[in-house]
C-alpha cells in the first residue's frame, strides 16, 4: 500500500510525484576525481564482502589441517563422503554457520577459496582440494592459557581475536568439563609456528585486567602428568584436548539406576522419519549432536518415530523442541514433527533403555565366556554422549 500511494501523483499539487520507495535514489558522494558513488550501495557491498569473508574463514577452518585431527564428526563426514564432497547445506547447519541465511552467498564465498576448498559444479557440495595430511608438530605449536572466567555467548570469538593479535592463530579450543560441558576457564591455542607459540607462552598476558596463567601445551601436560602420577612419556598420547584420566587415584563412581524422575521431561520424539541408505541410527545421532548433548536413542525397526534422551543438564524437552523447531531441523530431507514425550511415554522409553542395557550386558558376558551369538530385541538403540567418564580436575 505504501508503494501505491507514493506512485500516485496528487492532482492539486504542481510538484512532481514523489519517487516510489522501491526506486528511491540513495545519496551520492563526489570523489576526488569528480565521479560519484552511491553510499548505500557501497555500504551494502562492504557488508556482503564482510559476510563472505566470515563464511569462508569458518568453513576453511572446518576443513583445515588444524581442525580435522580434533573434530571426529567432521573427519567422519569427510571420510564417508563420495569423492570427498560434503553437502554445503550440511555445513550451513553447523552452529557457527547458522547466522548466514543466504545459501547463494555461502556458495559464492566458498568458490573464492584460493587453496583449500573447491565447490562442485552444481554449487551444492564442497570438499578439500588436497588430501588431508596430519600435522606432526601441532602439539609443540600449541599453548595453554587459563583465567578467562565464565563463558559468555561471544567469548569464543573474543578469544580468537585476542590470541590472533599475538600471532597467526590456527585454532582456539575452549576446554570443557567432560561431564557437564561447562567451560573450564582455560583454552588450548595452536599457532602457525613454533616460534610464535614459544613467544606467546613466555609473555606476561592479561585479559580483562586479570593476569593469565600461560605456558606451552607440552609444559602443561607434563605438569598434569606429574600431578596425576602418570608417566611423563604418556604426555603426547594423553594430551589431544581430551584431558587426563585420574583412574589411578580415584575409582570409577558407581552408576545409580535411572528412575522416571531422571528421564521425565528429558525425552523428545521425532515423528515422520524413514530409515534407509545413509539415513540410520548413526546418521540421526550425527545430525542431533550439533544441537544438544543426548544419551540413549531409540529407533525401532519399521518405525518412523525416533526417541532421544536429553543429557544436557540445563535443557529439558520443551527447550530442545522449541530450539529444533526454530531451526527448521531436517533429517534426510524430511522435516519431522518434534514433540516432548509424555511421562507415560518416558517410562516406556526408560523400560526399553534398561532392556537394551541388559541385553548388551548379556552379550558381553557371553563373549567373555567364549560363546558367540547375537542378541537383540528387533530394535535399534544405543548411547549417544552419555557413556560414563572418569572426572578430571577443572584446571
Amino acid at each position: 500500500m505504501s508503494n501505491q500511494i507514493a506512485e500516485t501523483p496528487v492532482a492539486e499539487v504542481a510538484a512532481p510525484a514523489p519517487t516510489p520507495v522501491s526506486e528511491t535514489v540513495a545519496p551520492e558522494t563526489e570523489t576526488t576525481d569528480g565521479s560519484k558513488i552511491n553510499e548505500n550501495a557501497s555500504d551494502a557491498t562492504d557488508l556482503r564482502s564482510n559476510e563472505k569473508a566470515k563464511i569462508l574463514k569458518q568453513v576453511e577452518f572446518y576443513f583445515s589441517d588444524s581442525n580435522l585431527p580434533q573434530d571426529k564428526f567432521m573427519t567422519e563426514l569427510v571420510r564417508k563422503a563420495k569423492d570427498g564432497y560434503i553437502p554445503i547445506s550440511r555445513i550451513a547447519s553447523f552452529k557457527r554457520m547458522r547466522d548466514f541465511k543466504d545459501m547463494a552467498l555461502i556458495v559464492e564465498a566458498l568458490r573464492e577459496s584460493k587453496e583449500l576448498l573447491e565447490v562442485s559444479e552444481d554449487g551444492e557440495k564442497v570438499r578439500r582440494k588436497a588430501s588431508f595430511v596430519p600435522s606432526k608438530d601441532h602439539f609443540q605449536r600449541s599453548i595453554y592459557a587459563k583465567g578467562f572466567g565464565e563463558e559468555t555467548p561471544s567469548l569464543q570469538l573474543e578469544l580468537e581475536e585476542y590470541f590472533a593479535s599475538l600471532g597467526d592463530v590456527k585454532q582456539v579450543r575452549m576446554r570443557r568439563n567432560a561431564e557437564t560441558n561447562v567451560f573450564k576457564g582455560s583454552v588450548f591455542v595452536e599457532y602457525a609456528t613454533l616460534d610464535e607459540a614459544n613467544k606467546v607462552a613466555s609473555t606476561k598476558l592479561e585479559y580483562n585486567g586479570k593476569e593469565l596463567l600461560v605456558m606451552t601445551k607440552a609444559a602443561y601436560c607434563e605438569m598434569k602428568a606429574k600431578e596425576l602420577g602418570l608417566d611423563p612419556s604418556e604426555i603426547r598420547t594423553r594430551s589431544q584436548n581430551k584431558g587426563f584420566s585420574d583412574s589411578k587415584k580415584r575409582p570409577r563412581e558407581e552408576e545409580k539406576p535411572e528412575t522416571i524422575d531422571d528421564v521425565k521431561n528429558k525425552v523428545i520424539k521425532l515423528s515422520g522419519l524413514t530409515a534407509g541408505e545413509n539415513a540410520g541410527l548413526k546418521e540421526i545421532k550425527d545430525s542431533l549432536k550439533e544441537h544438544f548433548r543426548f544419551g540413549y536413542v531409540h529407533w525401532p525397526r519399521d518405525s518412523n518415530v525416533v526417541e532421544v534422551q536429553i543429557k544436557s543438564e540445563d535443557l529439558d524437552a520443551a527447550k530442545v523442541v522449541a530450539d529444533l523447531q526454530s531451526k527448521n531441523f531436517e533429517f534426510n530431507g524430511i522435516k519431522p514433527e518434534i514433540t516432548a514425550a509424555t511421562e507415560e511415554e518416558a517410562q516406556k522409553f526408560l523400560d526399553e533403555k534398561k532392556a537394551w542395557e541388559a541385553n548388551m550386558a548379556s552379550r558381553d558376558n557371553s563373549r567373555r565366556g567364549g560363546r558367540g551369538g547375537r542378541g537383540g530385541r528387533g530394535g535399534r538403540g544405543g548411547r549417544g554422549h552419555d557413556r560414563k567418564k572418569i572426572r578430571t580436575r577443572d584446571d
